[in-house]
């Protein structure tokens, strides 16, 4: 079982227990929040990767919520989600897959295989619908018409996507944002794909996502640190969090004004206020 740990005054809750926490996101109709877990070898198609639910409050509901039972091995390595549509979207080495949020039961798979998908790692949605999934290892983003079965497109691809990580759409120029692993920048993709490079110079991103006042946070899975970016990260960097281990695909709770980190490595997740400054 996970359980609520005591915390800093700077943190809203941290749990323990999980089993390399990569995705957190949470449910902007209910509160709930769903952590998409590894549970082994990130490339491995071993069958118990998972998906967990937790209350709005930090109460554990369900550990193993999707996946990770011995009569279920229908997720391997699952890392980010999204939710669209009452339909939460696990991004799953070369597959994404969906669940209904309500039963966790299987709603839709989508085959990435047939592209060379080898290391599929966040996903986003737009306010059409489109699913945008990247894959980092093979420099791809993929764009899916939940609409129509098994419709994948290649969005972008190339070596100037730096090994593609966290993706987000850009609520104001409904462009695509993309922070990159290898290379260290943060992307925009505007219209006829044209590349923007908004910061380089950074180390090993995974998450991104956005606040109210359109700034931008952004993971460093091996410095350990979460940047705060202004004007949707085209203004000044900050450090807003360091010390940490490993934060992976942050997402930030609009509601609540918080931010959701997973701590791979350290099998923990926690919520930060957003009305936070600098926290080590």
């Amino acid at each position: 079982m996970l359980y609520l740990a005591s915390a800093a005054p700077a943190y809203s809750f941290t749990l323990s227990n999980f089993d390399a926490p990569e995705s957190f996101i949470v449910d902007p109709e209910d509160g709930a929040y769903y952590i998409s877990n590894v549970n082994g070898d990130p490339s491995a198609k071993d069958g118990n990767g998972y998906i967990s639910k937790i209350q709005s409050n930090g109460d554990i509901t369900i550990q193993k919520f999707i996946g990770g039972k011995k009569d279920e091995p229908f997720l391997n390595a699952p890392k980010g989600l999204v939710l669209a549509n009452k339909i939460i979207y696990a991004a799953d080495i070369d597959a994404v897959k969906g669940f209904y949020k309500d039963t966790g039961k299987p709603a839709a798979v989508f085959d990435l295989s047939k592209f060379k998908a080898r290391f599929l790692n966040d996903l986003t949605v737009d306010d059409k619908g489109f699913l945008y999934a990247s894959d980092t290892f093979t420099n791809q983003i993929f764009k899916i018409n939940t609409q129509k079965e098994h419709e994948v497109t290649v969005f972008k691809e190339g070596k100037e996507l730096g090994g593609p990580n966290g993706l987000f759409i850009n609520p104001k120029s409904k462009n695509l944002v993309v922070v990159t692993l290898e290379s260290g920048q943060i992307l925009e993709v505007a219209h006829a794909n044209k590349i923007h490079i908004l910061k380089r110079g950074l180390l090993k991103l995974d998450g991104a996502d956005y606040d109210n006042k359109g700034n931008l946070y952004v993971s460093s899975f091996e410095k350990g640190e979460i940047y705060k970016i202004s004007h949707m990260g085209r203004g000044t960097l900050e450090t807003f969090i360091s010390g940490l281990m490993t934060p992976a695909d942050i997402s930030c709770d609009r509601k609540k004004k918080e931010l959701l980190v997973p701590l791979f490595s350290g099998n923990k997740v926690m919520t930060v206020s957003l009305d936070q400054k600098k926290i080590t």
